[in-house]
């Protein structure tokens, strides 16, 4: 179905073409980002060393259809960020379950995270259902606002322990 490939600087431009509102950019990005997102932006992410950013290839036909980032973001803890299906068209198919299994193997097996995390905002329900059915379990200790034109969207934040999300995996 998927597979993760190291995102260059070859896929910046795909990734901006994708990025078409300031929206959209806080809902994968909070605030990390300035809209409109740049090749500048892009290769300091691309830099930082904490980070570990992905290409979301089909491998129906080999084409980039979206982008990840798995980043250090405490003791033994890595975040996944930045995630988004980019073509339209491939929403909405339950692609993001795939996605976030890959990010989590991963985060567990290549760089031995004991704790996965994310955020989430409160309204994005498809979301949230699909990172429980990938174990994650919900923080309530910790939470963000974030400033969208004239609303104020909350961010959840969701983790999951590698040990449950393994007995997850091969049950």
């Amino acid at each position: 179905m998927i597979k993760l490939t190291p995102f260059t600087q070859k896929e910046f431009d795909k990734l901006i073409s994708w990025i078409d509102n300031e929206e959209l950019l806080i809902t994968i990005a909070g605030s990390v980002f300035s809209f409109p997102l740049t090749r500048n932006q892009l290769q300091k992410y691309l830099d930082d060393e904490k980070s570990h950013s992905f290409n979301i290839v089909d491998l129906s036909n080999d084409q980039v259809i979206g982008h990840a980032e798995i980043v250090l973001s405490g003791d033994n803890m890595y975040k996944i960020d930045k995630l988004i299906v980019g073509d339209k068209s491939n929403r909405g198919k339950g692609i993001g379950q795939y996605v976030i299994n890959e990010l989590l193997d991963y985060a567990f097996t290549k760089l031995n995270a004991g704790t996965a995390e994310l955020n989430v905002f409160d309204w994005n329900i498809a979301g949230i259902k699909c990172y429980e059915k990938c174990g994650f379990i919900m923080n309530p200790a910790k939470q963000a606002t974030f400033k969208a034109g004239d609303e104020t969207w909350t961010a959840l934040n969701m983790t999951v322990e590698k040990e449950n999300w393994l007995n997850k995996v091969h049950s």
